[in-house]
């Protein structure tokens, strides 16, 4: 028996062992390179780019990158319509891409946790009428939502902003609700209401705290797709205007020359592809380390 026993035990230690050099291996360091990358444009943008991205120069118009002829190290990937360095407006429009995406979640997540909480922890009516509000919302796609809210708007970051943060609360509004329906039945919540704590007390100081991780993870997936409603908002007329560099403005206004000046609108779309990837595959990494249904798998 002793034997026995020490065998599993090894057996148990080794599965272990080999558990968490597999998820060593599933660390996404090529996710957290790009998101770097972005971060790090968003951050020293203002102390890196080369040139002014608004200063305008029509001698320069339609310049290749350096590397194709005709092209100048001074511009390493070339100059738009007007003349405006390219590098420099992809840099200055990554400030703007962030903080317009991280306005917006933070606003639709606001409207979904607090909806979601209020529907899971109250039930009833209450719950019934938050849900299928949710399910109307959810049955269109988050950009064709943020598209009709834009229009009746006057084009604009801020009406891009609203658009995108009234249109994208739902998924966190269910999800918040599942979990909740699930931490109210706990012992520490019974007690808080045995010890008189009022409901706003025990959402906001019991419950909130213990779904803090899956709303990470929640940011981490939903930055990516709102930096694309972003960019087609853009993209469409709806968000921020000219002479603002946007990644979305950008890719419309090079669209026109893409016959032969390929790089005006390829460049952006690169931008926009390699940061949503990499905030998508770092909000797989993280749901697959900190949630704990997944490590039950």
């Amino acid at each position: 028996m002793a034997a026995a026993d020490a065998w599993v035990e090894k057996e148990t230690v080794e599965s272990v062992d080999s558990s968490e050099k597999k998820i060593k291996r599933k660390l996404p360091y090529h996710a957290f390179v790009l998101v770097g990358l972005f971060l790090f444009a968003v951050i020293f943008g203002p102390f890196v780019i080369p040139h002014d991205p608004f200063e305008t120069n029509l001698k320069l118009s339609i310049l290749p990158p350096a590397w194709q002829e005709g092209g100048s190290t001074k511009y390493l990937l070339g100059t738009d319509s007007m003349g405006r360095d390219m590098l420099s407006r992809l840099i200055y429009g990554s400030r703007i891409t962030l903080i317009a995406s991280l306005v917006a979640i933070c606003l639709a997540g606001t409207i979904g946790v607090m909806l979601g909480m209020i529907s899971g922890y109250f039930g009833g009516k209450t719950d019934m009428a938050i849900m299928r509000t949710t399910d109307i919302f959810m049955s269109l796609p988050l950009i064709m939502m943020a598209i009709i809210l834009a229009s009746m708007l006057n084009p604009s970051l801020k009406s891009a902003i609203l658009a995108i943060g009234l249109s994208g609360w739902t998924g966190y509004a269910r999800i918040v609700r599942g979990e909740v329906l699930s931490l109210k039945e706990q012992d520490y919540v019974r007690l808080a209401r045995v010890a008189g704590c009022s409901s706003k007390r025990i959402l906001f100081s019991h419950i909130l705290p213990n779904i803090m991780n899956t709303l990470i993870i929640i940011v981490t997936l939903q930055l990516g797709q709102v930096i694309i409603a972003m960019a087609a908002l853009s993209f469409l007329g709806l968000g921020v205007q000219p002479p603002s560099a946007t990644w979305g403005l950008m890719l419309s206004e090079g669209r026109k020359y893409i016959t032969y000046a390929w790089w005006l609108a390829t460049f952006p779309g690169i931008a926009i592809l390699l940061t949503v990837l990499g905030f998508n595959l770092m909000g797989d990494w993280l749901r697959d380390t900190f949630d704990p249904k997944q490590k039950l798998r």
